[in-house]
């Protein structure tokens, strides 16, 4: 997998914020990167959500346990609606200004065609995808 070297590139100094969306093998790219005090909130674990038991291999547990303690790694779960949903409006005001002002970077996999979204739907559950997938129904005209 060339995931973990492209992080170790891009992140020499490792990582202080991991905003955990995806889990599997991403996080398990990142967590070797983690600094020690680091923060992991956790809002999402999009890799799993088809998952029917346990993934195949060792158990990882004993190892993100260790690195949580050693490092002294603070995460905690959010679910955004529950815990911030009364912040929504003021988050899009924020937002919008950041993207704005090209303060915020993301990517965006575009999909041509409605006839495309379930393949493009199990691709973005199995982690095949980076950033956000949009499917365009029909061409602008």
């Amino acid at each position: 997998m060339i995931l973990p070297k492209q992080l170790a590139q891009a992140c020499p100094q490792g990582i202080d914020v991991y905003y955990e969306n995806v889990g599997g093998k991403v996080f398990d790219a990142v967590l070797p990167l983690l600094n020690t005090a680091a923060r992991v909130p956790v809002c999402g674990l999009v890799s799993g959500y088809n998952a029917t038991g346990l993934p195949d291999g060792p158990d990882r547990l004993p190892l993100l346990m260790a690195t949580i303690l050693k490092k002294r790694i603070r995460m905690q779960g959010f679910i955004i609606g529950q815990d911030y949903g009364h912040r929504i409006a003021e988050f899009q005001q924020q937002m919008g200004r950041w993207v704005q002002e090209g303060k915020i970077k993301y990517r965006e996999q575009l999909i041509d065609g409605l006839d495309q979204a379930p393949q493009a739907l199990i691709g973005l559950l199995k982690g095949e995808n980076f950033g956000k997938v949009v499917i365009r129904v029909a061409a602008d005209d």
